[in-house]
């Protein structure tokens, strides 16, 4: 397989194209811009006659080759004014930059037009790119957009429910998403438990879900890749943007420093207490919550070839819960970047990434109080390239290093505690990789990716190995011998290829078919027994006993939009086949565990689905409609019947939610200024392991359980409303108001199912549902 793959890379590289040879051609490129001045990637451009076809890369260059003669180019970009502009090639090659103004609606426009999700013209499928300005349209939580609650309304996206963090995608369990803030990564993306996100959507340009025919530049995570780009400041004059909601307060600098620098500074702070006394429930009435995070960005322009932009991130959290337990967690993140453009066939970047997360559970109960601490710390360097100097190629290459140092828990007494300290040894490892991606334009209809990634992983020393005894299950009581690690010392190294391939047939102007394949690996894994990110989740290594988890997805597409553009319609169908997943024994205790290894299974799995999306971008009613059709399982069959899960049988995993349906719609009222959306969600119970019968055993009653996640939750749904209020976009000072209702008819949804028993009666089976009511908002922006 590997071996085919590098000779078909290698001869599309040289390609020969009779088109080309016949004729002189030249080179037209340039960079595509915003008002800022800030590169606008995945921007679309289509060159007439010929109806050619150009995305923008990373940094918005973009660059193809043309015969002599007179054309027009227009690109299309979410949020943007459409740009068209007419232009001829003669005897040379041409530079052309192209600047997009921010999309302005008049009062006294009726037509409304939204930019389309689907893009057939190109060869990427399952990635979808909005613009910051989309998620103001979308009803709310308590007035603040969402970046996260957002993306769920897209095919195969899903969410645990109410008070989860982080998002499912296609099967894939949480820490499976690679999430990024200018190309740092997220190991909790959540605050307040999921209810928010860490991104602040007023200084975000854009960002990226990549659910299938991801490029060879990403890796490290096996499901989705959530790319986040935060904007950069104005040029022109400093502006302020200033936000109030019923939780939260949000104020923002940004402007020039110089003629060739600007800023950013942002930041916003959130108080849940006042909220939380007006449950019903006891428990929320006692509990309290807090966030606060900040932004900060610097760009440079050096000259015209050269930039350079700092982008800093920090947030913390806090969570009490009422009597006992009290929860903080934060996140550092920072990146350096030199971006450089050697000449028209070549630009690249240099990053230097920094990432650090941090959580704490102190327990504060009498007799018991502790402190539990966790974190990982991240450091990379890595370079991105791209060349545009050989005919109807497109070349992306790359190569970086990390180091993780994950700390899996530090367990601290104090005050009348009689519990016992403990410290786990730290992990530390190092990942080096490197890819090479080759888009090639072989005709008008057709084009092909191929491209592939070779990722190296190993954990070292210090720390110490358990040997367990050979022939029976692992736990404490085999454990034959430990090996100690010195400082620096190999401990296990694993190493691998990931090929990727995609292939576009253009049926028409309109529509187009698409098919992909990518293999991904995952050295780094999420040690939970729930479905959702929680603050006592445990990050792990790969090492002796835990081999990297490896996917491997095909993907079939077909991608239709009306010529207008007017409409559009997308159908997906995808197989992703896993290795070495991760389960946990009956009873197994994962927090604070030396013999972690010990309480875990590995097996396989297997996830496939189909998904449909339709999209209404003309008129006063735009929005769309998705649905999908997924299932997702798991295979645990081991030596012994300890170590196998249902007897080795096919279970579903707990991210199997079959039928996934979500509505939004928005309606712009006569006054432009108004606007009504909503936006409906259905999704399958996910599933749980219920006690199917029950037994005495002396004086204590006992469950007895038919196998795991063979029982559903209740299905969930949910409807949202918002009426929005924006002002004059021609204004100096731009207002905008929101009323939202979330939950609009107080559905009940279950976050846990819970068991209670009463002398007399059989034992019951009770929801627990974190809202229950529906929850207005009135939320008001301003800037100037």
């Amino acid at each position: 397989m590997i071996k085919y793959v590098l000779t078909l890379l290698l001869t599309l590289l040289f390609l020969p194209h009779s088109s080309l040879l016949a004729q002189s051609t030249y080179r037209i490129s340039g960079r595509v811009l915003d008002e800022r001045n800030e590169p606008l990637p995945s921007a679309f451009l289509v060159i007439q006659p010929g109806q050619m076809t150009v995305i923008s890369n990373e940094e918005g260059f973009y660059a193809l080759m043309l015969p002599e003669g007179q054309y027009a180019i227009s690109c299309q970009y979410v949020g943007m004014e459409p740009f068209v502009k007419s232009f001829t090639i003669r005897g040379h090659d041409f530079t052309l930059n192209i600047r997009l103004q921010d999309s302005r609606t008049s009062l006294d426009q009726v037509e409304v037009t939204a930019t389309p999700l689907t893009d057939v013209n190109t060869v990427q499928m399952g990635a979808t790119t909005l613009a910051a300005k989309v998620l103001q349209k979308i009803p709310t939580f308590l007035g603040e957009v969402d970046v996260i609650r957002s993306i769920t309304t897209l095919p195969g996206v899903v969410t645990a429910g109410e008070g989860a963090a982080g998002f499912q995608v296609r099967g894939g369990g949480a820490d499976q998403n690679l999430i990024l803030l200018d190309d740092a990564p997220v190991f909790n993306s959540a605050h307040l438990f999921g209810f928010f996100s860490i991104y602040n959507p007023d200084y975000l340009k854009s960002f990226t879900l990549h659910r299938s025919g991801v490029s060879a530049r990403y890796g490290s995570r096996i499901s989705s890749v959530l790319d986040v780009s935060m904007a950069d400041g104005h040029e022109d004059k400093l502006h302020v943007s200033t936000g109030l909601s019923p939780m939260t307060f949000k104020l923002g600098l940004d402007g020039p420093l110089t003629k060739r620098s600007s800023f950013v500074l942002a930041g916003r702070g959130a108080s849940a207490n006042h909220i939380l006394k007006l449950f019903p429930s006891q428990n929320l009435k006692n509990s309290a919550g807090y966030f606060y995070d900040f932004n900060v960005k610097y760009h440079y322009q050096i000259d015209a070839r050269n930039e350079i932009s700092l982008s800093a991130y920090y947030s913390k959290d806090g969570f009490k819960f009422p009597y006992d337990t009290l929860y903080h967690w934060s996140n550092a993140l920072g990146s350096l970047k030199w971006h450089h453009i050697l000449n028209d066939n070549y630009s690249g970047a240099l990053t230097l990434v920094k990432s650090h997360y941090q959580n704490q559970v102190e327990g504060i109960r009498t007799g018991e109080e502790f402190v539990l601490q966790s974190g990982v710390d991240f450091t990379q360097v890595k370079y991105d390239g791209n060349y545009f100097g050989i005919p109807q190629h497109t070349l992306e290459f790359g190569a970086g290093g990390a180091r993780y140092q994950v700390e899996p828990g530090d367990f601290q007494t104090y005050g009348t505690s009689s519990r016992t300290p403990i410290t786990l040894d730290q992990d530390l490892g190092y990942e080096t990789y490197y890819y090479l991606n080759d888009e090639v334009s072989i005709s008008k209809a057709l084009s092909v990716s191929m491209g592939l990634r070779h990722s190296f992983f190993a954990k070292y020393g210090p720390g110490e190995v358990y040997t367990y005894e050979e022939g029976v299950p692992r736990s404490e009581n085999t454990i034959v011998d430990t090996v100690l690690y010195s400082s620096r010392e190999k401990i296990k190294a694993y190493q691998g290829l990931e090929p990727r391939a995609a292939v576009k047939l253009s049926l028409n102007a309109e529509s187009s078919v698409k098919l992909g394949y990518s293999r991904m690996r995952q050295y780094i894994q999420l040690i939970s027994n729930t479905a959702s990110i929680t603050p006592v989740d445990i990050w792990k290594l790969s090492n002796r006993y835990l081999a990297p988890q490896i996917a491997d997805q095909w993907a079939l597409g077909y991608f239709f939009v009306r010529d207008d553009q007017a409409y559009e319609f997308s159908w997906e169908v995808y197989y992703k086949n896993l290795l070495n997943q991760l389960d946990y024994k009956n009873g197994a205790t994962l927090s604070l565990n030396p013999a972690l290894e010990a309480a875990l299974l590995t097996g396989t799995g297997f996830a496939y689905g189909s998904e449909w999306l339709i999209k209404k971008n003309h008129g006063r009613l735009t929005g769309w409609l998705s649905l999908n059709y997924a299932r997702s399982f798991r295979v645990v069959a081991g030596p012994t019947p300890e170590e196998s899960i249902n007897n080795g049988e096919v279970y579903p995993s707990n991210y199997d939610r079959p039928l996934n349906i979500n509505l939004f719609s928005s309606y712009r009222l006569y006054d432009p200024r108004w606007s009504f959306s909503f936006n409906f969600t259905y999704t399958t119970g996910r599933p749980n392991t219920i006690a199917d019968s029950w037994f005495r055993y002396y004086d204590t009653i006992l469950a007895n359980y038919r196998g795991r996640n063979q029982e559903r939750m209740p299905d969930y749904h949910r409807l949202d409303i918002a009426f929005n209020y924006t002002s004059h976009p021609h204004k100096k000072v731009q207002s905008r108001w929101s009323f939202s209702v979330y939950n609009l008819y107080f559905r009940k949804n279950a976050y846990s199912l819970l068991y209670a028993h009463f002398y007399g009666s059989p034992v019951g089976t009770y929801k627990l549902s974190v809202l229950g009511s529906a929850i207005p908002s009135l939320s008001y922006q301003l800037t100037f």
